[in-house]
């Protein structure tokens, strides 16, 4: 494991890649410990700090786990389609693996924001905060928002328990037309830090959905906040 000093690509990105070959190749199989990092500076003739950086990139996304007073260790890194998000159709499969606890669940009105999103002239929405769990562990952060004028009496359903998916086309008689989803990537304030149990400023990954119905009108706005470690994210598409 060699580093050349007279390449212009910093030392650290060139010890993560280097590590990243070993992972990726199975050399390193998950569960493998790495050596320590004092051993990894000597191997590769760089300084602790370099070792660290490259080390931290690695946990950042995804190959690596550190274990306090054990060390740092392969990790296997999931997969999930973005398609089970961005349909309402495969919420069953999302409560059945992601199961999520609620934290707000009510009627308001809208903000000027979320009235433009939905593009609604009424001023009151049903709002849903809740947030996803894998193995009881926080990955996301969703807010869905719902024109009260729509859906009447939506509350008085169990929500902990019905899909909105069957609430929307079997109590509501709605017949769904697409959802237009829009990708970026946030930094993480001080509330989402807390919620996910991450560092403030971590980068994450935004997902909004706008849901509309066969006429065209919006009929639900959700943003996920996505911890980006958690899994590669991936789209598949039926040719």
């Amino acid at each position: 494991m060699k580093v050349d000093k007279d390449l212009s690509t910093p030392l650290y990105d060139q010890v993560k890649h280097i590590l990243e070959a070993k992972i990726t190749s199975k050399e390193w199989g998950v569960g493998y410990q790495l050596p320590t990092e004092k051993k990894l500076a000597e191997t590769f003739n760089v300084s602790n700090i370099t070792i660290k950086r490259a080390i931290h990139d690695l946990v950042h996304e995804g190959l690596l786990y550190r274990q306090s007073g054990k060390g740092t260790f392969v990790k296997t890194k999931d997969e999930t389609n973005l398609t089970r998000l961005v349909s309402l159709r495969n919420e069953a499969w999302e409560n059945q693996y992601h199961p999520h606890r609620t934290l707000n669940l009510k009627a308001e009105k809208a903000s000027s924001d979320i009235k433009r999103k939905l593009e609604m002239q009424e001023d009151e929405v049903y709002k849903i905060h809740r947030i996803k769990l894998r193995e009881d562990i926080p990955v996301a952060i969703e807010y869905s928002y719902i024109p009260v004028y729509l859906f009447p009496g939506l509350l008085e359903n169990d929500m902990e328990k019905e899909l909105l998916y069957n609430l929307f086309t079997q109590t509501y008689h709605k017949k769904l037309g697409k959802a237009k989803v829009y990708f970026s990537i946030i930094f993480a304030d001080s509330y989402e830090a807390e919620l996910l149990q991450l560092p403030v400023g971590e980068q994450l990954f935004s997902l909004e959905r706008y849901t509309v119905d066969e006429e065209g009108t919006i009929i639900e706005y959700s943003r996920f906040i996505l911890k980006q470690e958690q899994s590669n994210f991936y789209l598949e598409i039926d040719l």
